[in-house]
């Protein structure tokens, strides 16, 4: 919701100078667009810069080229030749006979394949292919998600980070203040002074390590959309810590091992390994083609117009010895079968234990969020309590010092894992092949996108 200027900056703002008012306006908004970039804004600048989803794109394309191109090999197939020929004889004997003519010739032919199992094998193979380009690109689109997620939080954790190191050092120095003004009051020591001026340096050291990884954060998320995007909008909506449904482990594993993403890419390299084997041993088999043709040609310098010669069948190719190469071309595509198999069995236990990482993780991560969520409030009320205590002479600064640093470590801590919460859910759909848009869109509503 826009929130309207104080009453008494109006009057300062009409006294402004119009353009520098609306330099100032301009300003404004740009920080406003800027802090309006959420993580659906932020997963379509990925989609459209990222080059490795522009890879799987163009792959998909090139991909689905298989289908038509074996489907091709089993249609009709004409061909057409013609000629010229200009010949020059002499016949030697006892008077010698020079003669010039020109030869014309034609020739028309038509094949169609009847029985083929090499291509019928092709063409199998093909629709295996165009279904393994397209899961690429889908696990091509399900990892940019995920990267983009990650560099999202990544940033918004960051800025946290820098937050919570400013605000330490600013509550450090009105600790040393108050720390000082009781040393010149009689009632404190110079030991609680020093030791605010070395949290307070510590705070500063903190703070220029949290600065240092928000520029790389910023530069991640270039990386990532191309964009240089200085701030995204913040989580601001109570996190809806439900667990995963259903909430047993099982029915996740089973999810993975026959929906992942990985698990059906590798099993349809599998099915393309199957077919490269029947079109090895299909090389031992006839071919039969359906065949027509037709020929003519023709001689006016010789006295005749055109000879013509049109013929149709049936032609059978009998493979009878090729060295040995079928039978190796055999071997090894049941050796690349094996390997399929093996890697599809590798790809089926890898998912299930992502599954079962992101699971526990939600789990976990649910229960750390309640917790530091408490810690939170229980860390606020014993910095209170030991203010009052320093006020009243029972509690030392140093006492004060460490409930503060107590408070913003449970405050950073709480901020870490709710957006380890949030990457865990994505990482746990995407575990078994079920991240969707409408699953970015649901965490992109609980941002704040129009301060």
């Amino acid at each position: 919701m826009y929130n309207s200027p104080p009453t008494l900056l109006i009057p300062i703002l009409m006294r402004l100078p119009r353009r520098l008012l609306a330099l100032l306006l301009l300003w404004t908004w740009s920080i406003c667009a800027v802090a309006s970039t959420g993580l659906l804004d932020v997963l379509e600048l990925a989609k459209m810069h990222d080059p490795e989803l522009a890879s799987a794109e163009a792959a998909r394309r090139a991909g689905q080229e298989a289908l038509p191109q074996a489907r091709a090999a089993l249609l009709p197939q004409l061909n057409a030749s013609a000629g010229v020929n200009r010949t020059h004889r002499e016949l030697e004997s006892t008077s010698s006979t020079t003669q010039n003519y020109t030869n014309t010739s034609g020739a028309l032919s038509l094949r169609q394949v009847l029985y083929d199992r090499q291509k019928f094998s092709t063409l199998d193979q093909a629709e295996a292919r165009v279904a393994q380009a397209g899961l690429q690109w889908a696990k091509a689109e399900q990892d940019v998600a995920l990267r983009a997620a990650e560099a999202y939080f990544n940033l918004l954790f960051a800025e946290d980070s820098v937050r919570l190191a400013q605000a330490k050092m600013a509550a450090i120095t009105e600790q040393k203040t108050q720390a000082e003004q009781m040393y010149k009051g009689g009632v404190g020591t110079i030991t609680d002074i020093q030791e605010a001026q070395a949290r307070f340096d510590l705070a500063v050291a903190e703070e220029l390590a949290a600065q240092n990884q928000l520029r790389n954060q910023r530069q991640a998320l270039f990386k990532l959309t191309g964009r240089r995007l200085e701030s995204v909008a913040p989580i601001i909506a109570p996190l809806p810590l439900n667990a995963p449904e259903p909430n047993a482990l099982e029915p996740w594993l089973n999810a993975a091992r026959e929906g992942a993403l990985e698990v059906l890419l590798a099993d349809k390299g599998r099915e393309v390994a199957q077919f490269d084997v029947e079109r090895a041993r299909s090389q031992h088999l006839p071919v039969l083609e359906a065949v027509a043709s037709t020929q003519w040609q023709g001689n006016t310098d010789l006295g005749y117009e055109q000879d013509h010669l049109s013929s149709m069948g049936l032609q059978v190719s009998i493979p009878l010895l090729a060295g040995g190469r079928v039978t190796s071309l055999t071997r090894e595509t049941l050796a690349r079968l094996d390997q399929a198999l093996a890697e599809t069995r590798l790809a089926q236990a890898e998912s299930e234990q992502r599954a079962a990482e992101a699971f526990h993780g939600v789990n976990d991560s649910i229960a750390r969020v309640r917790a530091l969520e408490q810690a939170v409030r229980s860390s606020e009320v014993a910095l209170d309590a030991a203010r009052i205590g320093l006020d009243v002479g029972y509690r030392t600064s140093v006492d004060v010092l460490n409930a503060q640093q107590q408070m913003f470590n449970a405050r950073r801590d709480l901020q870490q894992q709710r957006y380890t919460f949030i990457m865990q859910r994505l990482q746990l759909k995407a575990a078994v092949g079920a991240l969707r848009m409408e699953d970015v869109a649901a965490v992109d509503q609980w941002t704040h996108k129009n301060p």
